[in-house]
């Protein structure tokens, strides 16, 4: 499956998501609309980093797509951290940006995990060891 979401650590505070090869609006809404419950059920704030590294890029429709989803966040989201290299996906962030502000509310870009989880972490006030990832995560 292209797109998939695990807990990234143990304590249930941050939804990792990962996007590999091609894939499609279709693909993402599912898993969407099961990481949104699974962020609704936790008590606390829930960060989410959303690993692009292994994918081809992004379906058409982009920003309006990207719209849709930074108006649906549940209150207790925190930071939504894109990891990416890609330049089509940085230009598109700093144009979303723009012209929705929850998108720059909402939406971050890191180019590796290690810089996700720094910004994340001073996002929190904590240092970056308190962030574990869960021991059964699949490996990549």
């Amino acid at each position: 499956m292209p797109v998939r979401i695990h807990w990234f650590d143990a304590d249930q505070t941050i939804v990792y998501y990962t996007f590999e090869g091609k894939w499609t609006w279709d693909e993402l809404y599912p898993v969407y609309y099961e990481a949104i419950a699974m962020e609704k059920a936790a008590p606390h704030r829930v960060d989410v980093i959303l690993d692009f590294l292994r994918s081809d890029g992004v379906p058409g429709g982009a920003l309006t797509h990207l719209k849709n989803i930074s108006d649906k966040q549940p209150e207790n989201i925190g930071l939504s951290i894109f990891v990416t290299e890609n330049r089509f996906l940085n230009a598109l962030y700093s144009t979303g940006a723009k012209f929705y502000k929850n998108i720059g509310r909402y939406f971050r870009l890191a180019p590796s995990m290690d810089e996700a989880i720094r910004m994340i972490a001073q996002d929190r006030g904590v240092a970056e060891a308190t962030i574990q990832p869960n021991s059964a995560l699949p490996t990549r």
